[in-house]
């Protein structure tokens, strides 16, 4: 198994490598809207631009310019389409942490492929928060990156996880009653992402560290964030594979498990393919509505299980947040 582990993380590196040098040779002849591009030239001239996204605001859709000054400080500039700078602002405006901060809660509702458990309805804390090269967010669990290198087109991150609540709970029904809890897991990996004339690519490694499996997954994601009306959408297909014994984890039935209805499953490995998108768009302040829909499906390995009645998944939140 560490042939294996070694072998797909030898090839997410090269795949991961192969995407950054395509998009950072073609990214040379990207440029910003002429307007937007004058007026930053004017503003900030000899400035170092690192990231540059469509967001909506309450002035309409605009262009977020983030960029380091020739006397090293980092701007977040909101500029409009036709080149008018609406507003300035100095990153790290988080008091003692620096940084933004977004905070929010959602009630989201889930149905499961799980044998006999039904849809099931819990409010959600959300939190993100960013700082440089680290980043943090907290939904189903809590993820985190620090960036490694990188540029506004691509970087590679190293990344932490913590699942508090993956998979099926014992409790959720009388067919799995007598199977073994869960614990939370931890992971860690490796996260590739890049972004090229609209469209975000990402790749992820994952290696269990927690001891519960010591399995692996490796997931790659296309997104095409664009704005409509009012509202931000972030539509992304994502693929994931998942190793042997992560899937045996979740999916599999030991013997000491089995009963008459419930037989002796070990799986292989398998994959999941996802559809998700999320929208977004300003209510006032600096309070923003949130809606998440997300459907997954998954291979044959995983459906097969006897623990599972469903071949695919659904799930969906709707929310608030206030960004700091």
């Amino acid at each position: 198994m560490k042939k294996q582990t070694v072998m797909v993380l030898g090839v997410s590196m090269a795949l991961c490598l192969h995407l950054m040098l395509g998009v950072a040779v073609a990214d040379k002849g990207k440029d910003l809207p002429e307007a937007v591009k004058s007026s930053i030239e004017k503003a900030f001239p000899g400035a170092e631009i690192t990231e540059v996204e469509k967001e909506i605001r309450q002035d309409g859709v605009v262009t977020e310019v983030e960029l380091i000054s020739t006397d090293g400080i980092h701007y977040e500039v909101y500029v409009s389409e036709d080149g008018q700078i609406l507003k300035v602002e100095e990153d790290g405006e988080l008091p003692w942490i620096g940084g933004e901060l977004s905070i929010g809660m959602l009630v989201r509702g889930e149905r499961e492929i799980y044998k006999d458990v039904g849809s099931e309805f819990e409010p959600a804390p959300f939190i993100r928060y960013e700082n440089g090269p680290f980043e943090i967010e907290g939904y189903d669990g809590l993820d985190a990156s620090f960036t490694l290198f990188g540029s506004g087109s691509y970087k590679i991150a190293l990344t932490g996880s913590v699942d508090f609540e993956d998979g099926y709970d014992p409790d959720d029904s009388d067919y799995l009653e007598g199977m073994d809890e869960l614990d939370t897991l931890y992971s860690v990996g490796l996260k590739c992402e890049t972004n090229y004339a609209g469209w975000e690519a990402e790749l992820e490694f994952e290696q269990d560290v927690s001891g519960e499996h010591d399995g692996q997954k490796v997931e790659l994601a296309f997104g095409y964030p664009f704005m409509a009306g009012d509202f931000e959408f972030r539509p992304t297909l994502s693929a994931t594979w998942l190793s042997e014994k992560t899937v045996d984890y979740f999916y599999g039935v030991s013997v000491k498990e089995a009963r008459p209805d419930r037989p002796v499953y070990s799986p292989g490995a398998s994959y999941e393919i996802g559809a998700e998108v999320m929208i977004l768009r300003p209510l006032f302040g600096n309070f923003t509505a949130v809606g998440i829909v997300e459907i997954s499906t998954f291979g044959k390995d995983i459906t097969d299980s006897p623990l599972v009645d469903e071949d695919y998944e659904i799930e969906g939140g709707l929310g608030i947040m206030y960004t700091f």
